[in-house]
């Protein structure tokens, strides 16, 4: 390490109820990786940074006894030496002003002794980079049995779910689709309970910007009290049904 350094972990929460967006939301953290103790010694780590593009930002939560604000996106942070990365800031964006990685829409259909679901989905174009390695868990309703999937996926039994694995998803082109089919009971889902499945989406990406494209800087141009490094975002709950 040539100083400390800086980055943003997010995490990235919506639920969609067939293809409709029913809640979002988007936390962020800010974390200071000091130099090592056995470097630093007992000298604290102290600079001034800006955070840019922060009006999609509903809160932010300082850590008081570490960082202060100076007004303006401004603020200041002295610490001890520290061999862990050190939250110092919080925050969260509006709901409306929260960009959404993915968009995912869940189809089911239940016809007397088949049930049929689709899963589609499709990258927002305004990603840096493609999203890699996306897992998507299907949780069926019933017990699994003569299941006809599409393209291929893991089953797990006993715990009811599908689960596909997408290498990448291309930032533009035609929605993805996932499909399985299985025969039920015809007894299942009469009455007051219909029968229904959920879908769970896993990603995390790293890469030079964060998803809310909040940007960390030094308090006046040409300084170097810090290095920012690489961002990085995860999806919380992230599910369709």
């Amino acid at each position: 390490m040539k100083g400390p350094e800086m980055y943003i972990v997010e995490e990235i929460s919506a639920e969609f109820r067939e293809s409709l967006l029913a809640r979002v939301g988007l936390m962020g953290v800010v974390y200071l990786k000091t130099l090592p103790t056995k470097q630093s010694g007992d000298k604290e780590t102290e600079f001034s940074f800006r955070v840019d593009n922060t009006k999609p930002v509903k809160r932010f939560v300082m850590h008081s006894s570490k960082v202060s604000s100076l007004g303006n996106g401004m603020f200041h942070v002295r610490t001890a030496a520290s061999d862990e990365p050190i939250p110092i800031l919080k925050y969260s964006l509006f709901p409306k002003s929260t960009p959404l990685p993915l968009r995912v829409r869940l189809v089911q259909r239940h016809s007397g002794t088949l049930f049929s679901v689709m899963i589609q989905y499709v990258s927002n174009p305004d990603l840096p980079v493609p999203l890699k390695d996306v897992t998507f868990v299907l949780k069926l309703p019933v017990d699994p049995s003569l299941l006809k999937v599409s393209p291929k996926a893991a089953l797990n039994r006993s715990q009811k779910e599908l689960k596909w694995v997408v290498p990448e998803i291309a930032l533009k082109g035609a929605p993805g689709k996932l499909r399985v089919r299985m025969p039920v009971d015809s007894s299942e889902g009469e009455g007051d309970e219909e029968i229904e499945a959920v879908c769970y989406v896993k990603f995390s990406m790293e890469g030079t910007t964060s998803l809310s494209e909040i940007s960390l800087r030094p308090a006046s141009e040409g300084n170097t009290d810090f290095y920012e490094v690489n961002h990085r975002y995860q999806s919380g709950v992230y599910m369709c049904n």
